[in-house]
C-alpha cells in the first residue's frame, strides 16, 4: 500500500466513524423513503468521492513512473558523461 493509499484508508475510516456515530442500522433504507432528492444526492456524492479516489490514485501511478524516468535518464546522463568523447547512450 503506497502512502497516498494509506492516506486516502485514513480519511475513509474517518468518513466510516462518522458515519457510524450519527447513523443507525436500515438508514440507507429509510432514506430512500425520505425523499428521491436526498438519496440521488447521497449516490451521487458517494459515486463522485469513488471518483476522485480513482483520479488520485491513477495520478500518482504516473507521477511515480515519471519520478523514475527523470531519476533513469539522469543516471543515464551521468554515465554518458563519464564515457569517452563521441559515445552516445541516446538508445539507453
Amino acid at each position: 500500500m503506497t502512502t497516498l493509499e494509506r492516506a486516502l484508508q485514513s480519511d475513509l475510516d474517518r468518513l466510516v466513524d462518522r458515519l457510524a456515530a450519527v447513523t443507525r442500522e436500515g438508514m440507507s433504507l429509510e432514506c430512500a423513503e425520505c425523499g428521491p432528492t436526498l438519496r440521488a444526492r447521497l449516490e451521487s456524492a458517494e459515486a463522485r468521492l469513488s471518483a476522485i479516489r480513482l483520479d488520485l490514485l491513477r495520478g500518482f501511478g504516473d507521477w511515480y513512473r515519471a519520478l523514475e524516468e527523470c531519476g533513469d535518464l539522469w543516471a543515464t546522463a551521468a554515465l554518458a558523461a563519464d564515457q569517452p568523447s563521441g559515445s552516445d547512450l541516446r538508445a539507453a
